[in-house]
């Protein structure tokens, strides 16, 4: 939801979204509104039952709040957008989506090949918040700053790199 109508409900998690349901304009992904643990998960667990559902496509999702056509979507916690649109993340307070974890993978041949990368990734083992991911995906995706620069930015500022 957006900032200004989470702090003017007092929304700070899904659960509370029930005190203002009929105030809710929500648009979904289709994937999230058909998936048994997407907002039928939701919907059990809070008995949170919303009319009126849009489903569209994921960018439009945020085209759509922004232009006030809808005031609720499901998004990941790290989408740029949620901050070029200053939006917050409501508190799952019954754990209903799993926590999501970025990890690197490669294929075992890689590692052997290139055994000293092993070490400086592990080095970034819960280090990137949410809240830092996603504003290093708005600086590259909204601000156009270059990619590689962004991750070396960050990293030094957390002291992995020199």
């Amino acid at each position: 939801v957006k900032r200004d109508f989470a702090k003017q409900h007092n929304i700070r998690t899904i659960g509370d979204l029930n005190k203002v349901k009929d105030q809710l304009k929500p648009g979904f992904t289709l994937e999230f509104n058909d998936r048994p643990d997407g907002y039928k998960a939701v919907q059990k667990a809070y008995n949170l039952n919303l009319d009126n559902i849009r489903t569209m496509e994921p960018k439009l999702r945020y085209q759509a709040i922004n232009k006030g056509n809808i005031n609720l979507i499901d998004a990941y916690s790290t989408d740029a957008e949620l901050k070029q649109y200053d939006m917050v993340v409501l508190k799952d307070d019954k754990h209903v989506f799993p926590p999501y974890q970025g990890a690197p993978l490669f294929k075992e041949s890689f590692l052997k090949k290139h055994p000293e990368i092993k070490k400086p990734l592990n080095k970034l083992e819960n280090k990137i918040s949410d809240e830092d991911m996603q504003m290093m995906n708005y600086k590259v995706t909204v601000k156009n700053e270059d990619p590689y620069t962004v991750a070396k930015d960050y990293l030094k500022a957390k002291g992995l790199i020199k």
